[in-house]
């Protein structure tokens, strides 16, 4: 048989090479909408009908004027956001572990029917219709908090099947018989060796379960009229949706007129976007490591 030519350093680099070419394309097509989105959020609105550019052709803080003339609300739906998105994420992680962990017990006799009942659910739902009515007509989560918390993000499948594989490659069975030998019921064993030893996926699970709720206006949408239990994705939609109303309506007043088209209409989405995702950008670089390695650990079949 012909041996097989082993690569030699100069494919091996211009591979590197290639790869390097390739990553940094991705990128720039990741940072390049950001950088637009923070020039157009300084941009007056004359200087944006003329399009966008990267660097603000005509500066203007007017956008963020307005959203702090709302500051008292926005900070409001802040802190209603952060206590959603601290308290759901908590949790997800709980509810995905506990799910996750008898999945991944060999000795435990019920596992093919409870993995069924989890790969029925990413194949089949009741629809919208019915689940506004379950929520609101038998839960009653119309305008609580409850409303952001239970539907949609509370557990996904994926999640549960991504923590399963980990506790399946990464804590070998042994080290779970040698601590039932040791008299450890299954709440020691879980609380005293799964968790612990699965920092990496949790925490990749756990980022995941933070933007869903972070980013989560649908609920909101759905599920609150009370202006007061705006999160900040939902009171910011409504804020950019009534701007746009006011300045497509017919006014017959002139002064009135004249001080809808000078609100900030593009450049105020911009601020917008910008301000819920900047907490995302500050708590991501933390957490990047341990992110990276539980997608990939966790990721494996095991």
């Amino acid at each position: 048989m012909a041996k097989t030519k082993a690569p030699s350093i100069r494919d091996e680099r211009a591979f590197h090479n290639f790869a390097l070419v390739i990553m940094t394309l991705l990128a720039l097509f990741c940072v390049v909408p950001f950088i637009l989105m923070i020039s157009v959020s300084f941009s007056s609105e004359a200087a944006l009908v003329k399009g966008y550019k990267f660097i603000p052709m005509e500066f203007s803080l007017s956008a963020y004027k307005f959203l702090w003339l709302k500051r008292a609300t926005i900070l409001r739906a802040y802190g209603l956001t952060i206590l959603v998105t601290v308290v759901g994420t908590a949790a997800n992680l709980l509810l995905t572990s506990l799910f996750a962990y008898p999945l991944s017990r060999k000795d435990f006799k019920h596992r093919n029917l409870f993995a069924f009942i989890l790969f029925f659910t990413c194949l089949f739902n009741g629809g919208m219709t019915a689940s506004y009515i379950v929520w609101t007509q038998l839960f009653h989560i119309k305008n609580t908090v409850w409303a952001y918390l239970l539907p949609g993000s509370l557990m996904g499948a994926m999640n549960v099947l991504m923590v399963r594989n980990y506790y399946n490659a990464n804590i070998p069975y042994a080290i779970i018989e040698a601590a039932r030998i040791d008299g450890a019921n299954d709440a020691r064993i879980y609380t005293g060796i799964m968790l612990p030893l699965s920092k990496p996926v949790m925490t990749t699970i756990g980022l995941f379960a933070a933007l869903g709720y972070w980013n989560n206006w649908t609920n909101g949408l759905y599920y609150i009229t009370d202006s007061k239990l705006y999160t900040i994705q939902v009171y910011l939609k409504k804020l950019m949706d009534s701007i746009q109303f006011l300045k497509t309506s017919d006014l017959t007043n002139e002064s009135a007129m004249l001080a809808m088209q000078s609100l900030p209409t593009e450049s105020a989405r911009m601020a917008i976007a910008l301000i819920a995702l900047l907490p995302i950008l500050l708590v991501y670089p933390a957490i990047q490591g341990e992110l990276i390695k539980g997608m990939v650990v966790g990721g494996v079949k095991g």
